[in-house]
């Protein structure tokens, strides 16, 4: 085997390692980010007060905001008797 086909063996290896590294530091960092801006937590919670408004009071938004929105809440206008006979 000559020399040069050593050296390029070697080569990759490095570029591996080196790319293995890259990689593994940029994991870390998105991670870290993601633990530290609490993205996740951002990305359930916001939604699911909206879908929560929905589910309680039957309007999308907040429900503490969408509380007098409830059907309950509503003024009912209804009459017991009928309408008179003409």
């Amino acid at each position: 085997m000559s020399r040069t086909g050593q050296g390029q063996s070697g080569q990759a290896v490095t570029e591996a390692i080196l790319i293995i590294i890259t990689f593994l530091g940029v994991t870390f960092a998105v991670t870290n980010y993601f633990r530290e801006q609490e993205v996740l937590r951002s990305l359930i919670s916001t939604p699911w007060q909206s879908l929560a408004g929905m589910i309680q009071n039957g309007s999308w938004g907040a429900p503490s905001r969408t509380n007098i929105l409830h059907p309950n809440s509503h003024d009912r206008h209804i009459s017991i008797r009928g309408e008179s006979a003409r």
